[in-house]
C-alpha cells in the first residue's frame, strides 16, 4: 500500500491534513456564532457553550470507539463512514428547531470527526512508516493549525452574514469535499502486521494505565488543552457582550491566538534540540495564564488585553502538542493506535468538562476566567516536570 501513495506524498498529506482538521474546525468556526445561538434559543451562555462542550464530549467517545474499529474492520471505511456521519450531524444541525436537537446533531458530527481525526493520525504511521512518520506528523499538525486559525474568521463572517445555521451548512460542504478526496486517493492501508493481536481492549487499557509516562503525558495533554478550550469558549461572550464586538470581529481577536499556535509547531525542531518542547510550552501557557490573573486583578480590561497573555497559551499548545502525541504514540509497544485514540478521547474528556464547569459560574468575567486558566495550565506544567524524574 506504501508505493500506491508515496508518489503522490503531497496530495496524501493534505487530504489526511483535511480529514483530521474537520474534527477542530467544528469547534472553531462555530465559537464565534456562540452568542448568535444563545439569542436565537433565548437560552444563557452556559447553555449555548454546551455546542462545543457536547461536541468536545462526542470527540471524546468517538476516539475511544474508532480506535478498536480502525485496527478491526480497516482504516479506510472507518474513515468514510465518519465523513459521512460529519456531513449528516453538519445537516442535521443546520435545522434544528431547538437545542436539544441541535446538540443531538452535534454528538452525531463529532462522531464522524473523531473517526477522521484517529484514522488521519493511523494512516501516516501506514504509509510513511516509522522513520518519516514523525516529519509528516509535524507537516500535518502545522496544516491541521491552519483549520482554527482561519475558522472563527470565516465562521463568524458567515454568521454575521447568513446567520448561525449557515456555519453548519459550509462544515456539511467541507466534509463532502474531504469525503470526495478521500474516496479518490487514500486506499486500504492497513495491514495483518500493524493489526493487535490477542491481548483484549481492557487489557490494552490496563497496561497502558500503569504505564507512568503514559498517564502523566496525557495529564499534560489534557490540562494544557483544558485552559485553551475553556478561554475559546468564554472569549466570545466577552468580546461580543462586555466589548461591543461583532461577531466578524470576535473570530479575527481569536485568530492571534490561533496564529500563535502554529508559530509554536514551527517551533518544535528547533526547541526540541536544546530542551523538551513539552516543558517550553506548558511553561509558556503558565505564563500567559499568569499575565492574564495578574491584568484582570489589576481591573485592566479590554480586547487586547484578553488576547495579548492567551496568545502565549496558543504557542504553548503548539509547542507542546505534537510532542506530546508523539510521546503517547511510543509509550507502549505495539499499542500506538490505542494509546492515541485513548489520550485524544481523554484529551477531549478533560477540556469538555472544564468548559461545564466555567459555564456554571456564568456570567464570566476577566478575572474568573483568568483564575481558570492559571489552575489548569499550571496543572500541566507541574504533570510535564513530573515526567522528568
Amino acid at each position: 500500500m506504501t508505493e500506491q501513495v508515496t508518489p503522490g506524498y503531497r496530495a496524501t498529506v493534505l487530504t489526511l491534513a483535511a480529514i483530521a482538521a474537520m474534527g477542530s474546525m467544528a469547534i472553531h468556526m462555530l465559537v464565534p456564532a456562540l452568542p448568535l445561538i444563545a439569542a436565537d434559543f433565548a437560552i444563557g451562555e452556559a447553555k449555548a457553550q454546551q455546542v462545543v462542550s457536547v461536541y468536545l464530549a462526542g470527540l471524546a467517545g468517538g476516539q475511544l470507539l474508532a480506535g478498536p474499529l480502525i485496527d478491526r474492520i480497516g482504516r479506510r471505511p472507518v474513515m468514510l463512514a465518519g465523513l459521512a456521519l460529519f456531513i449528516l450531524g453538519g445537516v442535521v444541525a443546520g435545522i434544528a428547531p431547538d437545542p436539544q436537537s441541535l446538540l443531538l446533531a452535534r454528538l452525531v458530527q463529532a462522531a464522524g470527526g473523531a473517526c477522521g481525526v484517529v484514522t488521519a493520525r493511523v494512516m501516516v504511521g501506514d504509509v510513511f512508516g516509522p522513520e518519516r512518520a514523525a516529519g509528516v506528523q509535524a507537516t500535518l499538525m502545522t496544516i491541521v493549525l491552519i483549520s482554527p486559525a482561519v475558522a472563527p474568521v470565516i465562521g463568524g463572517t458567515v454568521a454575521d452574514l447568513a446567520g448561525w445555521r449557515a456555519v453548519f451548512v459550509m462544515l456539511a460542504l467541507a466534509g463532502g469535499a474531504a469525503l470526495l478526496a478521500a474516496w479518490k486517493r487514500l486506499p486500504e492501508t492497513g495491514t495483518r502486521e500493524n493489526r493487535p493481536g490477542g491481548r483484549g481492549l481492557a487489557a490494552s487499557y490496563a497496561k497502558l494505565a500503569r504505564n507512568r509516562q503514559f498517564v502523566l503525558t496525557v495529564a499534560t495533554l489534557g490540562a494544557a488543552s483544558s485552559g485553551l478550550y475553556m478561554f475559546l469558549g468564554a472569549a466570545p461572550f466577552l468580546l461580543v457582550h462586555r466589548f461591543g464586538l461583532t461577531s466578524g470581529e470576535a473570530g479575527l481577536a481569536l485568530l492571534w491566538v490561533a496564529g500563535a499556535s502554529i508559530f509554536g509547531t514551527r517551533l518544535v525542531v528547533p526547541v526540541e534540540r536544546h530542551f523538551s518542547a513539552l516543558i517550553v510550552g506548558t511553561a509558556s501557557s503558565a505564563m500567559g495564564a499568569t499575565a492574564a490573573l495578574v491584568l484582570a486583578l489589576g481591573g485592566i480590561e479590554g480586547v487586547v488585553p484578553l488576547i495579548a497573555p492567551v496568545m502565549l497559551l496558543g504557542l504553548g499548545a503548539g509547542l507542546a502538542g505534537p510532542v506530546a502525541f508523539n510521546a503517547v504514540a511510543f509509550s507502549e509497544a505495539g499499542l500506538a493506535a490505542t494509546a492515541t485514540s485513548l489520550a485524544g478521547a481523554l484529551q477531549m474528556l478533560a477540556s469538555g468538562s472544564a468548559m461545564t464547569l466555567l459555564g456554571l459560574v456564568a456570567p464570566i468575567d476577566p478575572l474568573r476566567l483568568a483564575l481558570a486558566l492559571v489552575t489548569t495550565t499550571w496543572t500541566a506544567l507541574l504533570c510535564a516536570l513530573a515526567r522528568l524524574r
